[in-house]
């Protein structure tokens, strides 16, 4: 599974980091990365479901619609979870249970400023 995951820049391995960091940066950007069309079909998905015009809002109110899905629709976050952790090996996961709650934020904020980024796809 690792072999299609996009190969991201050393610079984000270099140097002193925290292991939390380097799994961060070695293993869950390159699975948001691979999913990314997934993410934002399921993101626009979301906003359908809620009877949200997205494409018709402006600017400000997609970025408060985004951080506020991300803040507060719990389901839809330990959704946006699953998608990735759906997609670790064996030996990724447990690492990933090590510090389960500290990757759990690390997910949500990783997607969360790639829709951000991201705000003329999911028009």
């Amino acid at each position: 599974m690792e072999k299609v995951r996009p190969v991201l820049p050393d610079s984000l391995i270099a140097g002193k980091l925290k292991k939390e960091e380097l799994f961060q940066n070695m293993i869950l950007r390159p699975v948001i990365k691979m999913q990314h069309d997934v993410l934002i079909l399921r993101v626009k998905s979301y906003f359908l479901s809620k009877k949200v015009v997205f494409h018709l809002m402006d600017k400000q109110k997609r970025v408060s619609a985004i951080e506020s899905a991300f803040q507060n629709d719990n389901p839809f976050k330990k959704e946006i979870q699953g998608m990735i952790l759906g997609q670790l090996t064996k030996e990724e996961f447990l690492t990933y249970l090590k510090s389960e709650r500290s990757m759990n934020k690390r997910i949500i904020q990783i997607v969360r400023n790639r829709m951000l980024d991201s705000l003329l796809e999911l028009s």
